[in-house]
C-alpha cells in the first residue's frame, strides 16, 4: 500500500511545469441542472425534505468514488451509473428502489445543458498563449469528447483522458499517469487543476504531479495551493515560474 503523500505548502512554486491538466465539472464546465439539483429534486418528490448543501458534500466525498478495474463501454455505462446513484442514496439514509432508481436515471438521461464557467474559456486561452501543453483528467464516460467539442473547449486541448476509457477514477494514480504518458510528460513537469481537494488534489500528489485546487466556494480542508477562480491560474504558474 502506498502512503498518501502529504498535500504541498501553499508558498510552494509550481516548478518547471509544461503540462497543465483540468478537471472538467466544476473546474471547466458546468451542469444545469447539477448532479445535486437531480437528487435534491428526485427525493422532494416522494416527500423527503433534505439540505441541497448536504447532497452537494456527499457527492464530493471520497466514499462516493466507485473504483472501476477496467475500461468501461457505453453498454454498461446503465448499469454503472445505477449503481452509483444507489450508493448516493444509500449515503444519503435512504433505501432505493427500483422506481426511484429509473425516476434518477430519467433525469439524468435528459441532455443535461453543460456550459463552461465564465473564466474557462479565456484561461485556456491565455495558457495556451504562454506556451504551455493543456489536457483534461476527467471521472466521465464516453460522451466526453462530444461534450467539449459542443462547448468550444476542444480546440484548446491537446490531450483527453477520462476514466471509462482507462479503466480507472481520480484519485486513483492510473488516470493521472495515463493523461501524463498521454502527454509525453514525466509528473514533475505536470499540474493538475481541480474543484475536489480530494479528488484532484490529493489524487495528482499521490501521482507525482503538481496540484492547484480550484476553490469556489469553501477554502480547502487543510493548506494547500489554490485558487478563487480559473482567471487566477496563469498569474501563479508564471509567479512560480519567475521564482524558480
Amino acid at each position: 500500500m502506498v502512503e498518501p503523500i502529504a498535500p504541498s505548502r501553499p508558498e510552494e512554486a509550481v516548478r518547471e511545469v509544461s503540462h497543465v491538466f483540468l478537471d472538467v465539472g466544476g473546474t471547466l464546465l458546468r451542469a444545469e441542472p447539477g448532479a445535486e439539483d437531480i437528487f435534491h429534486r428526485v427525493l422532494a418528490s416522494r416527500g423527503h425534505r433534505l439540505d441541497r448543501s448536504a447532497v452537494v458534500r456527499l457527492l464530493r466525498a471520497p466514499e462516493m468514488v466507485v473504483s472501476l478495474i477496467r475500461p468501461l463501454g457505453e453498454d454498461r455505462a446503465a448499469e454503472f451509473y445505477r449503481s452509483v446513484n444507489a450508493r448516493v442514496l444509500e449515503h444519503l439514509g435512504f433505501e432505493s428502489d427500483d422506481a426511484m432508481l429509473d425516476d434518477i436515471h430519467a433525469q439524468f438521461s435528459r441532455p443535461l445543458a453543460w456550459r463552461p464557467y465564465p473564466d474557462a474559456i479565456e484561461t485556456l486561452r491565455t495558457l495556451r498563449a504562454k506556451g504551455y501543453r493543456i489536457g483534461v483528467i476527467s471521472n466521465a464516460s464516453h460522451e466526453l469528447p462530444e461534450t467539449l467539442r459542443r462547448t468550444g473547449l476542444a480546440p484548446f486541448l491537446d490531450t483527453i483522458t477520462y476514466s471509462f476509457e482507462v479503466g480507472a477514477e481520480k484519485p486513483h494514480p492510473k488516470i493521472f499517469l495515463a493523461a501524463v504518458a498521454r502527454a509525453g510528460t514525466t509528473p514533475e513537469r505536470a499540474v493538475h487543476v481541480g474543484d475536489s481537494f480530494e479528488t484532484d488534489y490529493l489524487g495528482a500528489r499521490q501521482a507525482g504531479l503538481h496540484a492547484i485546487v480550484v476553490c469556489r466556494g469553501e477554502d480547502p480542508p487543510i493548506p494547500c495551493p489554490h485558487i478563487r477562480s480559473l482567471d487566477g491560474l496563469p498569474a501563479l504558474l508564471e509567479r512560480s515560474r519567475s521564482h524558480h
